[in-house]
């Protein structure tokens, strides 16, 4: 009997010992130091809190200023804060899982403790005001007990003796990294942060087209009540003076909101919040219903922005001009002017849920029977005459872009059957035989004018195919006579670059070029042509029609700080605009008057389906 009871404890302790080894080896959450397989983006993944301390252990030296935050706070980029705070300053984000205050004032000490930082940006969210000190659920939670304070050796025994299924997925995992490098490595270690590399590269510029593929991703998050909102102001005030007192800098920020988010919150309470932080510090706030709250393209999903916004929220701290930043986002809160800023970010916009109406949009170019050459944007008078024709025949009724505007801010009802007609380019054929026929069937049109070629008969290349353009004065007088309306198609912005570096397709951003240079050349261009209108033709222009079609999401982002109201692409179909909702005035689709689809074909595609 004594034998095999000491067989037995032998081999417990023979099975322990190689349970103990395995962790140790494997190390899953980088609690050991992971020194054999190194894989430290998939500790991250398991558990930051704790993975980023053993990194730290290693690496810490490399370090001198520290983010701590939410997952959020992963858009908040190390590289840029180093080089705004410069004087060799080198960030890493501390970055957590469902961060919350608790876990943040346990972090700042560590850190502080430990390693005596020049600098600490924390960057909370909304979300933090719902919970605070919540109890981990599992592994993939706890705090490191160097933070936390609780027992060190309880803690290390636990993870010696932890399931190996937490070892033998980090080893599947480790398998699958050999077809894919992309697999369990959403961290980069080195700064911290998320690696959105693939995120960050998938499309947003169209936003049908984004949100058909991510409309999943911006569900409601579900109601977070105000339970936490003194322990948290609280624990940010220990924070404040625990990092000054040590010679600390200390800077709060908080982060974007997409409105669905918004929705999970009671205003009056994030009034009040805002009111009780301002009371403890100065901070910068990207939060609340902003120019961007309701834009999804700004954000991963519903509870997280993008890399762009945080991107444009440190350009704002730090005064970047190579940094486009929205008119009207970001905030420099203090307790002189909260009450009035929280008043404005935390009330709801009127609902934008009016009445929708569905608007066909006809685009021309050249009225031509003789052109250079066959082209689907040259459509003969002849076949332009039997279009309007047959469209008046249908029972449409032709409405300026104005008017869809007017409809949108509530200030006029549109006709039965509405439809737009633009034409673009500004050639005088527009002039010389649309005018008389659209004056004639008692139908009105919106022409989108490009600057430089205004009454020009020859390109400025010599030799090269042009269509002259009609003047000045004859777009005041089709603007005069009620039949035509005339808008923005960028004063030299109508040119494609064909490969050629250095050079520009339509008003798309150039290689290299800075979101803040870009701007100041896309504004320079369209208010330029914009001037020109308004002062040589007398109409008010608040619609911009993008050369080739060509836009982007920050195309679209300047305007809209520009006071533009209207965009027009070339994408095909049939848009929407509803009554309260600016934003449905935007990318809006156009139907090609194609010179080879019969007029009764081409009214047809105009039919609501």
């Amino acid at each position: 009997m004594r034998k095999w009871l000491i067989a037995f404890i032998v081999s417990l302790a023979l099975a322990f010992g190689l349970l103990a080894s395995f962790n140790i080896v494997v190390d899953p959450f980088g609690v050991f130091g992971d020194r054999v397989l190194k894989w430290h983006s998939y500790n991250m993944v398991n558990n930051p809190r704790v993975a980023k301390i053993g990194y730290l252990e290693q690496h810490h030296d490399e370090y001198n200023a520290y983010i701590i935050g939410g997952s959020k706070s992963s858009s908040i980029s190390p590289e840029r804060l180093n080089a705004y705070y410069g004087e060799g300053a080198s960030f890493y984000s501390m970055l957590m899982y469902g961060g919350d205050f608790h876990d943040y004032e346990k972090t700042l000490y560590y850190l502080i403790d430990e390693y005596a930082p020049k600098h600490i940006v924390l960057h909370m969210s909304l979300q933090e005001i719902s919970h605070f000190n919540e109890k981990p659920t599992d592994f993939k939670q706890s705090l490191h007990a160097k933070v936390s304070g609780e027992s060190k050796a309880k803690f290390y025994w636990d993870y010696l003796k932890l399931n190996p299924s937490y070892g033998y997925a980090k080893l599947e995992g480790y398998a699958k990294r050999l077809a894919d490098d992309f697999a369990y490595s959403q961290f980069v270690p080195e700064t911290g942060v998320y690696n959105k590399v693939r995120r960050d590269a998938e499309p947003v510029d169209n936003l049908e087209a984004f949100m058909s593929a991510n409309r999943e991703a911006f569900k409601p998050f579900g109601r977070l009540e105000a339970v936490a909102m003194e322990q948290n102001v609280k624990a940010l005030q220990k924070m404040k003076q625990y990092a000054e007192s040590r010679g600390t800098t200390f800077l709060l920020i908080t982060g974007a909101t997409y409105e669905q988010e918004l929705l999970s919150y009671n205003m009056d309470d994030l009034k009040t919040y805002w009111g009780m932080i301002a009371d403890v510090t100065d901070f910068w706030d990207f939060s609340g219903y902003t120019p961007v709250s309701g834009d999804p393209r700004y954000y991963y999903d519903t509870m997280h922005y993008r890399n762009t916004l945080g991107e444009m929220m440190l350009g704002y701290i730090f005064k970047d001009p190579d940094v486009y930043v929205p008119a009207g986002f970001g905030h420099y809160t203090t307790k002189e002017n909260v009450k009035e800023h929280a008043d404005a970010v935390f009330t709801p916009p009127a609902n934008a849920g009016g009445e929708a109406v569905s608007i066909p949009i006809l685009v021309y170019h050249h009225i031509d029977d003789d052109p250079f050459e066959p082209n689907s944007l040259i459509t003969p008078p002849a076949k332009f005459r039997s279009d309007m024709e047959e469209l008046k025949a249908a029972g449409y009724n032709a409405v300026h872009l104005g008017e869809l505007i007017d409809y949108v801010d509530g200030k006029g009802e549109l006709p039965d059957n509405p439809v737009a007609i633009t034409f673009d380019d500004g050639y005088y054929s527009n002039y010389e035989y649309a005018y008389p026929v659209l004056k004639e069937l008692g139908l009105k049109a919106t022409i989108s004018m490009i600057g430089w070629s205004v009454g020009r008969e020859e390109h400025r290349i010599p030799g090269k195919n042009f269509y002259p353009h009609f003047t000045w004065d004859e777009a005041k007088e089709m603007a005069d006579s009620g039949v035509i309306e005339i808008q923005n198609h960028s004063f030299d912005m109508h040119e494609t670059a064909g490969g050629e570096a250095g050079k520009r397709d339509g008003v798309l951003q150039m290689d290299g070029e800075s979101n803040g240079e870009y701007s100041r050349v896309f504004i320079g261009d369209a208010s330029k042509m914009q001037r020109m209108i308004e002062d040589r033709v007398g109409s008010e222009v608040d619609v911009y029609t993008y050369p080739f079609g060509y836009y982007t999401h920050l195309s679209e982002q300047i305007l809209k700080d520009m006071g533009y109201r209207m965009t027009l692409t070339t994408h095909s179909g049939i848009s929407q605009v509803v009554k309260g909702d600016p934003d449905s005035l935007f990318e809006l689709k156009r139907i090609n008057g194609s010179p080879e689809v019969p007029s009764d074909v081409l009214i047809g595609k105009l039919a609501v389906q």
